[in-house]
């Protein structure tokens, strides 16, 4: 379904510019918020790739963007973001780009493992958003053009904790795994502070999707006629952050009720996401490592 004329009116007037020169790289973008982001995103010029699990879902979802927009460039790579063998393959084939956005995510995935043996919300939203981070910006910093890196949040990591001895337990893993971005997006920020790469962090608010539906359970028939964001209106905020001027850092989410619905805007930063980053990063680092001795 193409974007509303709603939306389309509200970019116009609230997106100012052209990305027509940029090239973007959005992970599972083959449906939901992903693919509203990468159709706002054409809708403002810009080039786009589409990295996504399954190829096939890629594919019908590029076809789906060239009947709206005929002549656009826009291309499919393949990244399971669950994987890290294949994140080393898309990274080693990753071309140049000007925007990367992490998007890819799960919730709710009770006794299921990834490929390299991780509990499966955290082992996606998490260490593969690491891993990623890992493998591909210091390909970026070589690029020689400023490039925005976005990670996806959720305002649910204000209310997470991050407990070592617990950190693969099913209950609570989605919490705790976007929290973990965010603190995982504010040592990037400090890592690559003063180069080419500008770190931020978007957040869809309460938007009326399968995630929600798990998260406020029974809850949820109220928050669908509570004035809660459509995918497409939570699509708005990586748009809006990369037409405004936005410090390395921010957090851009809707406007609204604690950042729960409405339009883009700066959000302020939660306190839990500055605090107790470096024994994550160490044992992240250490996980990690563990993996990659069993690749040898």
């Amino acid at each position: 379904m193409a974007l509303s004329e709603k939306t389309k009116r509200y970019i116009r007037k609230n997106c100012k510019g052209t990305l027509a020169d940029k090239r973007v790289i959005i992970t599972g973008a083959n449906g939901g918020i992903g693919y509203k982001t990468a159709e706002t995103l054409v809708y403002l010029g810009a080039s786009v790739i589409l990295a996504c699990r399954n190829p096939e879902k890629a594919e019908r979802a590029k076809n789906s963007l060239l009947e709206e927009y005929p002549g656009t460039d826009i291309r499919t790579m393949t990244l399971d973001v669950a994987d890290f063998k294949s994140i080393d393959a898309f990274a080693e084939n990753m071309p140049d780009v000007d925007v990367f956005i992490n998007n890819a995510g799960v919730f709710h995935r009770p006794g299921q493992k990834t490929k390299d043996g991780f509990e499966t919300v955290m082992g996606t939203n998490y260490m593969g958003v690491y891993y990623i981070g890992e493998k591909v910006l210091p390909k970026l910093e070589k690029c020689g053009h400023d490039v925005a890196y976005i990670n996806t949040i959720s305002l649910v990591h204000k209310i997470a904790r991050v407990d070592f001895d617990r950190f693969y337990d099913n209950s609570g893993s989605y919490f705790r795994s976007k929290l973990c971005v965010a603190r995982y997006s504010e040592y990037l920020n400090n890592k690559y502070k003063g180069t080419n790469i500008h770190i931020f962090m978007t957040h869809p608010g309460i938007t009326i999707t399968s995630i929600a539906a798990h998260i406020f359970g029974r809850f949820y028939v109220l928050a669908k006629i509570m004035p809660f964001n459509s995918v497409e209106k939570s699509s708005l905020s990586a748009a809006w952050l990369l037409t405004h001027d936005v410090t390395d850092g921010g957090v851009v989410g809707p406007n609204k009720l604690l950042g729960g619905w409405g339009y883009p805007e700066i959000n302020k930063k939660s306190k839990r996401a500055q605090r107790d980053i470096e024994p994550l990063i160490n044992y992240t680092q250490k996980e990690i490592e563990k993996v990659n001795l069993t690749k040898v």
